[in-house]
């Protein structure tokens, strides 16, 4: 089967929904047990399956039962799990920006629990090199160009950049790997998850799956705002971006200051200075930006259909977002220089005092989490936004790739299979060893995570704790612990269907043309933007009309025109 036609081949499984519970990538390894495990399962998931044909988006709604009441089919039903006594036996070398997990108490025992999970199913060992997140590029741009032994490391748009690499040949194709080790996890995950990875047809590596789009979620006191009698204002209200929320603000400020005069020199709103609350745009390379069709963003503007290039910061969109942060601060609604707050005003939203935050893919809060310690009444809530967005970007941040040189790929891809969809692997990733760091229960007839009587269950604490560890996997895939909200899947889920993506999904910006422009422009922002985003300038519009100018003189123009040429170019090679 040729590459192309099994990239059509793949699509079609996505699209048809066919979520694989039972593995079974292992090919004519596998045993007549797992091939029965994974029919059974299919079966009992037929009105799923069948409901799942009519949307792409479905898709994703169907990964949840793959992290709750399917997960233990999927458990036992793991790639080239009867093969692995007929497997050599090998160590794969893992080379992963993790933050330095090692040194966690937890992570011999972790380490020790996986390499014995691997070896009874696939035969093989992890040697996990781990790295700091700021030293992570220097090391494996060593390692690749030493030609070390590596098998599977981190890649993301900024980090080991997947578009520079790609050209450079660094990574293993995946169209076959992932069809012959890796169909559930490829049926598992939105189609627009794996496009922004892919290269003219070809699959090159493998985006984590947890909060795949885009939104800003509002934490708020719901106590707060049932004194003030503002509470179903907020709960009724269809929003967007933060300039549905103003009018609420300021009528929350007004009513706190006045039931609590003390309060009234702290914001009402914590300080938040990145585009996305404000505006939908899906960011290409440095400045140059495009519309994302099917949001509030851009519409009635020439840049609406989501193919022309423009400067993000001589755009329409930011100049509001400065202007209305800038108002928000003179009023008092958000606070001057957040970056530097005292240390009551830092923790104004802990007492209570600070009655919104803006979040980042946030999908739950702990509603009690500062019960005991907030000076005033507050009872954390969370309130969602009608708008969510993705974009290649966005996806692109965390993956993991397979090595062009390594000599075990098949291995390697039999491995980010378990770790992409088998709920022990993926579950271990997040919280460590088996038993030492998480106990399984059952709650509702779903299997959860308990951490009673473990290293975890302190959770000031912790020994081997890290709940989204985006560096890897598919959240959809970890069982889900005991303290998280029922459902948290059902929510994520929610958020992932409901994503305007880009037009230009998949599309990724070679910087060589124009790397000496790109840099320049970098400290310009550097030097304008932070400021213009806290609402720090008395002047908006002389501080964008220079920080303009400046971009210009330092080949902002010549940003735009390549990435506009190499934008048409990919559409006249795709559409």
């Amino acid at each position: 089967m040729t590459r192309k036609a099994l990239a059509l081949a793949l699509t079609l499984v996505l699209t048809l929904g066919i979520i694989l519970t039972g593995c079974q990538s292992g090919g004519n390894k596998a045993t007549t047990a797992a091939t029965t495990a994974a029919t059974t399962a299919a079966a009992t998931t037929t009105a799923a399956t069948t409901a799942a044909a009519t949307t792409a988006a479905a898709t994703t709604a169907t990964t949840k039962s793959t992290a709750t009441a399917a997960a233990t089919t999927a458990t036992s039903a793991t790639t080239a799990a009867s093969a692995a006594p007929e497997l050599e036996f090998v160590t794969l070398e893992w080379y992963n920006r993790d933050g330095m997990i090692n040194e966690r108490p937890g992570f011999e025992a972790y380490a020790n629990y996986l390499n014995g999970y691997l070896e009874e199913k696939i035969n093989a060992n992890i040697n996990m090199n781990c790295t700091s997140y700021g030293d992570y590029e220097e090391k494996i741009t060593a390692v690749l160009m030493a030609g070390q032994a590596c098998d599977i490391f981190f890649t993301s748009q900024s980090t080991v950049p997947f578009g520079v690499w790609q050209k450079r040949g660094a990574f293993y194709p995946l169209n076959e790997l992932m069809a012959t080790y890796g169909a559930e996890t490829y049926a598992s995950i939105p189609e627009y998850v794996w496009k922004a990875a892919t290269v003219d047809g070809e699959l090159y590596a493998m985006p984590t799956c947890k909060d795949v789009t885009v939104y800003g979620p509002l934490f708020y006191n719901e106590t707060m705002l049932e004194q003030a009698g503002l509470l179903d204002s907020l709960t009724n209200l269809k929003w967007s971006t933060v300039y549905d929320l103003e009018e609420l603000f300021y009528k929350t400020k007004e009513a706190r200051d006045a039931m609590y005069p003390d309060m009234s020199k702290f914001a009402v709103v914590g300080g938040n200075n990145w585009e996305h609350p404000y505006f939908a745009a899906d960011t290409l390379v440095s400045i140059a930006a495009t519309a994302i069709p099917g949001t509030p963003s851009f519409e009635g503007e020439d840049v609406a259909d989501g193919r022309t290039v423009f400067n993000l910061y001589a755009s329409s969109a930011f100049e509001k977002q400065c202007k209305i942060i800038k108002k928000f601060v003179d009023d008092g609604i958000m606070p001057y220089d957040w970056a530097n707050l005292s240390d009551d005003a830092n923790t104004a939203y802990r007492d209570g005092i600070q009655c919104f935050g803006i979040g980042w893919g946030d999908v739950s809060v702990i509603a009690d989490q500062y019960y005991e310690s907030a000076k005033y009444p507050f009872y954390q809530a969370m309130s969602f936004p009608q708008m969510t967005f993705t974009y290649t970007g966005y996806i692109q941040a965390v993956m993991q790739a397979i090595n062009a040189d390594s000599d075990y790929p098949e291995r390697s891809m039999m491995f980010l299979n378990l770790l992409f969809s088998d709920p022990m692997v993926s579950t271990a990733f997040h919280f460590g060893a088996y038993e030492e760091g998480w106990k399984l229960v059952e709650k509702d007839g779903v299997q959860r995570v308990d951490f009673t009587g473990t290293y975890n269950e302190d959770k000031a604490n912790r020994g081997f704790y890290f709940w989204y560890h985006a560096e890897a996997g598919n959240l959809f895939t970890c069982y889900l612990p005991l303290e998280m909200q029922d459902d948290f899947f059902d929510t994520l889920s929610m958020m992932n269907e409901s994503a305007a993506a880009s037009v230009n999904m998949g599309f990724t910006f070679d910087p060589t043309k124009v790397e000496n422009e790109i840099s320049a422009c970098a400290g310009v922002i550097k030097e304008y933007k932070d400021d213009l985003t806290r609402g720090m300038l008395p002047d908006i519009d002389a501080t964008l009309a220079a920080f303009n100018e400046k971009l210009n003189a330092n080949g902002a123009e010549n940003i735009i025109a390549e990435a506009q040429a190499q934008l048409d170019a990919w559409h006249a090679a795709n559409d």
